[in-house]
């Protein structure tokens, strides 16, 4: 039996039984799972051999231990959380578009079960992850499945096209080098962030491999809405540093690139060179057509054409058409599929979620610098203002992605807005702790000259 499989059968069977004792190892299984999904692995077979569905065994072991061994949220937590209920709502209109819409299809019903456990999940993420420590783990967990999926890209799996990675790595949202694409992406910010908090040597050269494994991947995939999620992501972090911190921070993103430049070849120049004639490029001009259908279909359809619909419906819209195309945008296809009520609900969880990290981001001013963080020997410093720019400028990548590729129902975007308000729950719980020792908390003079440069910020 490979290494490979002894391996996962010991993370995965322990993890499973920890999560009924501690549910936060059944967390960071799940976000591991989901990354891997064994069931389609070279290394997979024992997995299909039992049938075995991993993400939802899993899921099932960390419900149980939250209802069983959790405690209730600390003073000011919240689990029902603004984004969190309107998430709900957003699930419900969904559910409805499956009567009100022009057809009930497979591919519907598919999307509204994955939606209907992906809410499951982020209530028991939002309830499991409480402390620093938490948080940091789900992180950690998110950069091995990266590190998993960068080592597979640069081993040769998957399918290569032209000398483009397509399809077959990690789960059903990497299925398409957009997809994978845009995931990579929007997991530089929280690489850059772990590599800054980590405190041994060992520990940023391991998250700088991950991260050269990431942009190994993107250029792999040749996909070209990378580039405005980029430079989004360059805008947005260099902008939420303190006023001091903002040209260190521009030169770390030029350092950054310039490192980066080394493993682009020059098909994923010649590439991305279409974009500037993006009029002769047919692949791009149709995805006007699509958009110009989908504003059609809201206007025939103000309540939506249903889940999954667009797929066959804008074939009627556009009668040359002879595949069944995707909306090639998450905005127009929610509003395509939702109607106008669906797309409102869908920008205001962003919106909410986007202001809330920016509120979060500013109140880490106010609190201790940084708190250690101590597992057993391993130690690092958890950055509250540091997570908040990360994860923000994350979704921000990603969001700017989502114009060129359809995401509304991939769950690493759900599970980032879950990390989003499992953060301000962090935040609630940091500031409601009693005074610590001055070695843990030190003085703001002090944490100035070691620590995060939040401490300075006005």
């Amino acid at each position: 039996m490979p290494l490979t499989v002894i391996a996962f059968w010991i993370a995965y069977v322990g993890g499973t039984c920890a999560a009924l004792f501690h549910p936060i190892a059944g967390i960071t299984l799940y976000i591991l799972v989901y990354h891997l999904n064994p069931e389609t692995q070279w290394w997979g077979d024992s997995v299909r051999a039992l049938g075995l569905r991993t993400s939802f065994t899993v899921a099932v072991a960390t419900a149980i231990g939250m209802l069983v061994r959790q405690r209730p949220l600390e003073r000011g937590a919240r689990q029902l959380q603004a984004p969190y209920v309107l998430a709900i709502v957003f699930g419900l209109l969904a559910l409805g578009s499956l009567a009100w819409g022009v057809d009930l299809t497979s591919r519907g019903e598919y999307l509204a079960e994955k939606f209907i456990k992906t809410l499951i999940i982020i209530f028991i993420l939002i309830r499991c992850v409480r402390t620093p420590l938490h948080y940091h783990a789900v992180i950690l967990a998110w950069l091995v499945g990266i590190a998993y999926l960068g080592y597979e890209a640069t081993g040769g799996a998957g399918l290569v096209e032209r000398g483009r990675l397509t399809a077959g790595l990690g789960g059903p949202d990497f299925n398409d080098s957009s997809g994978l694409a845009v995931h990579m992406v929007a997991s530089l910010p929280l690489i850059g962030a772990m590599f800054f908090m980590a405190r041994k040597w060992w520990a940023r050269f391991l998250i700088l491999i991950t991260g050269a494994l990431a942009v190994n991947t993107i250029v792999a995939t040749r996909t070209r809405n990378v580039v405005v999620g980029l430079a989004v992501m360059v805008v947005s972090g260099v902008l939420s540093l303190p006023r001091g911190y903002r040209l260190k921070g521009m030169a770390a993103v030029i350092a950054g690139a310039l490192l980066s430049t080394r493993l682009i070849d020059p098909g994923w120049w010649q590439r991305m060179e279409t974009i500037l004639a993006y009029e002769q490029d047919a692949s791009s001009m149709a995805r006007f057509t699509f958009w110009k259908a989908a504003f059609q279909m809201a206007a025939d359809h103000p309540f939506g054409i249903g889940l999954g619909n667009f797929h066959h419906v804008v074939m009627q819209y556009v009668p040359s058409l002879t595949d069944l195309r995707s909306a090639h945008n998450t905005y127009i296809a929610c509003l395509a599929e939702l109607g106008w009520l669906g797309l409102a609900v869908f920008l205001l969880i962003l919106a909410i979620s986007l202001w809330r990290l920016g509120r979060l981001r500013r109140a880490a001013n106010q609190g201790p610098a940084f708190t250690e963080i101590e597992f057993y020997r391993w130690q690092t410093r958890f950055h509250l203002g540091w997570h908040a720019v990360a994860l923000r400028t994350s979704l921000l990548g990603y969001l700017a992605c989502a114009v060129f590729t359809t995401r509304l129902f991939t769950e690493d975007l759900w599970l980032m807005l879950g990390f989003a308000m499992c953060l301000a729950n962090v935040g609630k719980y940091i500031a409601d702790e009693e005074p610590a020792p001055e070695a843990l908390y030190p003085s703001p003079g002090a944490a100035m000259s070691a620590c995060s440069p939040y401490a300075s910020a006005t």
